[in-house]
Parts: C-alpha cells; structure tokens; sequence
C-alpha cells in the first residue's frame, strides 16, 4: 500500500516537474517576435525644383519665291520668363527689321495677313521690349547684316510656355517685317509688310 501511495503522488509531482522545466527555470519571458521588415525608402523623382515647360519653335519661311527662312525658340530664362532667340537668313536688304509675334498661328496668307494683328493680351500700346508698355509679341528689331542674315537673343517677362496662361506663346504667328518698328508709331511701329511668317509650336512635338 505504501508503495501505491508513492507511485500516486509521483504521478501527480510529474506534470508539474516537466511544466517548471520547460518554463526555461530561470524566469525569462518568451523571445518576442521580430518586427517586419521595413521596405527601404524610395528616392522623390524630383528634387524639389518646380518642373519647367517644355520649350516652343517657330520655323519661319517667306513668301513664296523668297529665299528668307529662319528660326524661333522659345525657352525657359534660368531666373524666369522666357527666352527668345531668333535666327534668320536669306534677306537681300540690311539693316533692322521689325520682329512680332501676332495672334494667330495662320500663315496661310500670300502676304501673311491672316496671322491677325500682334499678341497684345494686356490691351497696351504698341513699344520696344524694354519699353515699360508694350504688346507681349513686341519682339523689337532685328539685325540683318551684309550677308542677309541676322540673330536676336533677349528675354520677356511677358510671355508664358504656360499652355494655361493668356500669355502663352503656343499657335501664334512670328511675323518678320520688311521695314525697322520705330517703337512708338501705333498700333504695330511702321514696320511695312510682313516678309515672312512661322507658327509657334511645341518643340520635338
């Protein structure tokens, strides 16, 4: 009987002796679990910097028979506004020229009428590019030497490559003019016939 009772009271101390043991004894918890893994950061696709508008191109050409071709661009001044250079050639008279951008993109015309009259979207007076009035598409002169070409570089605060600004530049006519604008006369300076016309586009499309 004494036996019995031993073997009993084994029985019962044995649950108890494997549940301490597996406890680990030594009184730590349970390791807890690693957290999830952290995706790594992405680089931004932009420094910051405010993305510029892409640059516009007028290709001019002149009536037809005429020799007179060029070219406009349009682009964003490093300290604002837009930049224009213009580059023409095949003139066989020297001296300045009248250079406007006028409202419409329509060179359809023999004498280039149909390209309207200047860009003014500000209602003011006819000037020179530095005149504190004047039309956005006041371009002033520009310089065809000996050799019939000539080149024009300046900057406009006036003008947008914004498609959603009323100063854009997009599908608007270059008009070259046969005689100097004398900056003042209105509504476009005495600059005589128009000589050669280009439609102000989007570049690369």
């Amino acid at each position: 009987m004494l036996r019995w009772k031993k073997l009993s009271m084994m029985a019962v101390a044995l649950p108890f002796l494997l549940l301490t043991a597996c406890g680990g004894g030594g009184g730590h918890d349970a390791a807890e679990p690693a957290p999830p893994p952290t995706e790594p950061a992405v680089a931004p696709e932009h420094d910051g910097a405010p993305e510029m508008v892409g640059h516009a191109v007028a290709t001019l050409h002149g009536a037809e028979g005429s020799a007179i071709h060029g070219e406009v661009t349009f682009s964003p001044a490093p300290a604002g506004g837009v930049e224009i250079s213009a580059t023409i050639s095949g003139l066989d008279a020297a001296g300045d020229h009248g250079l406007h951008i006028h409202e419409t993109g329509d060179c359809s015309a023999a004498d280039f009428k149909s390209a309207g009259g200047h860009f003014n979207p500000t209602g003011v007076v006819h000037g020179g590019p530095n005149d504190a009035e004047h039309h956005a598409g006041d371009l002033g002169n520009i310089t065809i030497g000996e050799d019939g070409s000539g080149e024009l570089h300046f900057v406009s605060s006036m003008l947008s490559l914004d498609p959603s600004s009323p100063n854009a530049v997009y599908a608007r006519g270059v008009i070259l003019h046969a005689k100097s604008d004398d900056l003042t006369s209105q509504p476009t300076g005495a600059a005589g016939a128009r000589l050669a016309c280009g439609v102000i586009e989007p570049a690369g499309g």
